[in-house]
């Protein structure tokens, strides 16, 4: 073989809906009385590598055959993108999703027909969440219906020492570049930060409008902070009916050099407060493990929890 000769692409077996998003059909017909999701959706960390990313779409495509995957990749570039280019991009996800609930049904006879489940990982995860939410309230006017979350090492808290070690994971390699590289998002990370915090400072002083969980929405919000927020927020995400409750649950580590957990089990205690009394919240707290390292760490343990919230 060639020294010279290029590794297949791992996405080359999947559907291409739009710029680094993908999905795959359904491999076989749900039963009548089947309880696991239609869809399933994937939002991945930033700069997931490809190959990486598709060991998790492969185990879940084993788990559930019946089901729809769809799973996004995140660059660094995704976080300086506008909200149109963004919306513009989830449309095709979020045409799925319009033809898979039906707006108009208080109850569902099969957990089947409609049921979206939705496993993130990281805080590019949670941003790409965010943004689907947005884009499908925004063509809908309803928030998504969903059973299940699965947050995976997330969210951290806005930092730009965190921030800055999380984007230098998508640098070049070489040396020189790498360095450059490196001066560069430091200097950007750093001065949109101070920007935020002075326009903020600005609109604190000048004019502050309450939203309808009674927090103060100000000019120059770090847009992680606010996704955050959008993916608990029952303007956009809601349990399949009234009478239900999402269930969520935080896979995390006490080693996680990137989102401390700390921070995941602070927005695990807001998810269950009763501003957000749509959810049921379960913490899977690992030991030792790196960020989104716990499946690679324990493959056992983690794919039992996986299975416990696809049912």
């Amino acid at each position: 073989m060639s020294a010279t000769m290029e590794k297949p692409d791992p996405l080359a077996p999947f559907i291409r809906l739009a710029p680094s998003i993908y999905s795959v059909e359904p491999r076989i017909q749900p039963k009548d009385d089947e309880k696991t999701p239609s869809i399933i959706i994937l939002p991945f960390w930033m700069n997931a590598p490809p190959r990486a990313a598709v060991k998790y779409v492969v185990k879940y495509a084993e788990l559930v055959p019946s089901a729809r995957i769809i799973f996004l990749l995140t660059n660094t570039g995704d976080f300086y993108s506008s909200r149109a280019s963004h919306v513009l991009r989830l449309k095709p996800v979020v045409d799925i999703l319009v033809a898979c609930q039906d707006h108009n049904a208080e109850t569902s006879e099969s957990g089947n027909d409609s049921s979206v489940y939705i496993h993130l990982f990281s805080n590019g995860g949670v941003f790409a969440t965010a943004q689907l939410l947005q884009a499908y309230k925004i063509a809908t006017g309803k928030p998504l219906r969903v059973s299940s979350m699965v947050i995976d090492s997330a969210p951290g808290k806005p930092t730009p020492s965190l921030a800055i070690k999380a984007f230098s994971y998508g640098l070049p390699q070489t040396i020189v570049l790498r360095q450059l590289s490196y001066a560069l998002l430091s200097t950007m990370i750093w001065s949109t930060y101070l920007t935020r915090k002075s326009l903020g400072l600005m609109w604190r002083l000048f004019w502050t409008r309450p939203d309808k969980n009674h927090d103060t929405v100000v000019y120059g919000d770090d847009p992680l902070a606010y996704t955050r927020k959008t993916i608990l927020d029952p303007e956009f995400i809601v349990a399949r009916t009234q009478q239900e409750r999402i269930k969520s649950c935080y896979i995390y580590s006490d080693a996680d050099e990137l989102v401390p957990w700390k921070d995941v089990e602070e927005h695990a205690a807001l998810a269950s407060t009763s501003t957000h009394a749509n959810r049921v919240v379960e913490l899977e707290k690992f030991t030792g493990t790196p960020h989104v390292g716990h499946m690679r760490a324990d493959p056992e343990r983690y794919w039992e929890i996986v299975t416990r919230y696809l049912l």
